[in-house]
């Protein structure tokens, strides 16, 4: 059980290099400055990753060492680490979506998140009263260049 355990993190770790090599693709591609935050939020990422790894392994040992297995007459999977794989399963799948994701996209749903900001920001009436003022001085200054 151990060294199912042992090859589940070491494969989640894999997915996490390998979409840290696509991020670090992607950010050349969009002319990103590359800087330790990116890499700190990794590291965090890790953190939180194999720390869950560890949580669902310890799970595993604990369900072992009830028998639960046992009792529910599952003695086909008794030794086998469920939780692991299947947070493991999980966890590759997140890395896999998140290397799928091209820098374009990931650019449109930038712009996306800074124009909802900016709604929020911005209040509507002013932005009315601004356009009809402008609007006016516009027809203003036609009329005047007309005569």
């Amino acid at each position: 059980m151990l060294s199912i355990i042992i090859i589940a993190c070491v494969i989640v770790l894999f997915a996490m290099i390998i979409d840290l090599i696509s991020g670090i693709n992607k950010a050349k591609q969009r002319g990103e400055v590359r800087s330790s935050y990116g890499l700190k939020r990794s590291l965090n990422k890790f953190i939180s990753y194999e720390g869950g790894m560890m949580i669902a392994a310890c799970m595993d040992i604990l369900i072992h060492f009830s028998n639960i297995y046992k009792l529910l007459k599952l003695e086909a999977i008794y030794g086998v680490p469920v939780v692991t794989c299947i947070v493991g399963l999980f966890l590759c799948i997140v890395e896999y979506r998140s290397i799928r994701e091209k820098a374009d996209e990931k650019t449109r749903n930038e712009l996306q998140k800074v124009e909802e900001i900016a709604q929020k920001v911005i209040n509507k009436e002013d932005l009315t009263s601004a356009m009809a003022s402008a609007l006016k001085q516009a027809i203003l200054e036609s009329k005047n260049n007309e005569e």
